[in-house]
């Protein structure tokens, strides 16, 4: 992986975003690329108080931040400032990076009920490139849990992460599915369990019953130290899985990282 972009609204940014995203470009040795969007909801450009005038360039305050922030990580980074509307720039960045980390609280309403907003559910849905979906608070990560269900979109996200985080190789994989009885035919157990003991060195498997949302969630409600790897977002059991309700529990109070990637 060469080229990780971190969206951003342009006159704010989360510390622990910036941390996490700064932690896999190190990891990676990737470039790390900060997107500033600094264009309103309605893509109308946001307004800017210019130097001299108050408090100054909030933009630019930022930017500076970001700036000194990446340089004491000893990231390699980039800025980008994005002036159109923040759904369209950011789609537009996606078909050009490897990867995307945003702040689940990113949004560019003043008020907003839903946790996840829409602005991040959307681009969720549309991006070109993975998104990670980062912590509130971040300590490291020693494990990757994966969500499989047998289906392409499941094994789809399952390849990308492997193909794009060889580093995770000698870490602890758990690959977790939901079914019901008699449902997962002998063959393709074989075949999934081949594949993870050729990509990673510990693998445990576990298989839950009941729907499938609810049991991924509540398995993943005292996880610690963990990235999570979903696939495709806007239907079935990710799509329920991110509802608000569910969603905001588990950013806010599980912590952990979410890799979603769909074809």
């Amino acid at each position: 992986m060469e080229k990780i972009l971190l969206a951003m609204e342009g006159n704010r940014q989360n510390t622990y975003t910036i941390d996490f995203a700064c932690y896999l470009a190190k990891l990676t040795g990737s470039r790390l690329i900060g997107a500033f969007l600094e264009g309103e909801a309605d893509g109308n450009v946001g307004e800017v108080v210019h130097e001299g005038a108050g408090e100054g360039d909030a933009i630019t305050r930022q930017v500076r931040l970001f700036r000194e922030a990446c340089v004491c990580r000893e990231v390699p980074a980039r800025v980008h400032r994005d002036r159109g509307a923040p759904l369209g720039e950011i789609l537009l960045e996606s078909r050009f990076a490897d990867l995307i980390v945003v702040d689940p609280e990113t949004s560019f309403k003043r008020v907003e009920r839903e946790f996840p907003g829409k602005w991040v559910r959307a681009a969720l849905v549309a991006a070109a490139c993975p998104v990670v979906v980062s912590p509130y608070r971040f300590h490291g990560m020693d494990k990757v849990i994966f969500a499989y269900n047998g289906t392409a979109s499941s094994v789809f996200a399952i390849k990308q992460f492997t193909y794009l985080f060889p580093e995770f190789r000698s870490k602890k994989a758990v690959v977790v599915s939901v079914r019901h009885a008699g449902e997962a035919a002998l063959e393709e157990q074989y075949k999934i369990k081949e594949w993870f003991s050729a990509h990673y060195e510990d693998v445990e498997y576990v298989v839950l019953g009941g729907d499938a949302s609810d049991e991924l969630f509540f398995y993943l409600l005292d996880k610690k130290n963990a990235i999570v790897v979903l696939g495709s977002y806007g239907r079935g059991t990710l799509s329920r899985f991110f509802k608000p309700s569910q969603a905001g529990i588990l950013l806010k109070t599980v912590n952990l990282p979410i890799f979603i990637a769909h074809r």
